[in-house]
């Protein structure tokens, strides 16, 4: 279990993953053999980062399929053990339609595997460049979603378990980089800023229910942000705090942040 020392610099929204990580070390430890995660979203993988830091008995890689990826496993193993691309388990799929008589978006994909009864985090990354779609997921369950997902929307498809990682496509990122000097790490401080809209605008907009954080919905605007932290707007879009790069003379904070806008 988690000792107060570690929980207290987290979120009470966290302390649950906080204690699974302090698990999956004591596995480690206890069994001396390397342990895999479910996939992470970043602010896990930051909290991963920060809770094993430079443990002098674990060491830990992150991957999620292919070089940035967005949703990543961890492998935690013994010093000595030497972690290899197949200890993350993953196994990414194209997948083949028709695709010049039929379209398939993201949310059609995510949406049905999520419809086979499959949990979020044995899901990957989903990939696009042009009309080419892949997608990465637990390798526990590649070969039953290989024989169930026959259709995405209307679209027949067939899913092709791709066997060398570099046949993977490089997805053109969508993220904007972006400076922005802050007043507080607040979370409607953060919104309002990075969308340039007024703060009144971003407190209504989280209190609302139109914010999530973390793919969580949270509707408390004087929360805090870390480093890591993902936050979805509806209607503006998505917004990433990447790192603190200063404090000003004057005392306010500069970030640096990435940004989805809706178009």
């Amino acid at each position: 279990m988690a000792n107060y020392e570690v929980l207290q610099h987290f979120q009470p929204d966290e302390h649950a993953f906080v204690e699974k990580v302090t698990d999956w070390m004591n596995q480690v430890l206890d069994q001396y053999a390397p342990v895999v995660t479910p996939f992470l979203n970043p602010r896990e993988v930051a909290i991963v980062s920060m809770i094993i830091g430079q443990d002098d008995e674990i060491h830990y890689e992150f991957f999620g399929g292919y070089p940035n990826a967005e949703n990543q496993r961890c492998v935690l193993a013994p010093t000595y053990y030497e972690i290899q691309p197949a200890d993350f388990e993953i196994t990414p799929f194209n997948i083949h339609y028709a695709s010049k008589f039929n379209t398939i978006e993201h949310r059609q994909i995510l949406g049905t595997i999520l419809g086979q009864g499959v949990e979020r985090n044995r899901i990957g990354d989903i990939i696009q460049a042009g009309e080419k779609w892949q997608f990465f997921v637990d390798e526990k369950i590649a070969d039953f979603l290989s024989f169930e997902m026959d259709k995405i929307g209307g679209s027949k498809v067939k899913l092709v378990k791709i066997n060398h990682f570099d046949q993977i496509i490089q997805p053109k990122s969508d993220w904007q980089p972006m400076e922005i000097t802050l007043s507080s790490l607040r979370f409607d401080t953060m919104i309002s800023d990075g969308f340039r809209i007024p703060r009144a605008k971003a407190k209504l907009l989280i209190e609302g229910g139109a914010a999530k954080l973390n793919w969580a919905q949270v509707q408390d605007a004087k929360r805090l942000l870390n480093p890591g932290d993902i936050a979805s707007i509806r209607g503006y879009g998505r917004l990433k705090y990447v790192a603190t790069q200063m404090e000003t003379k004057k005392g306010k904070i500069r970030v640096a942040i990435e940004i989805i806008k809706n178009k």
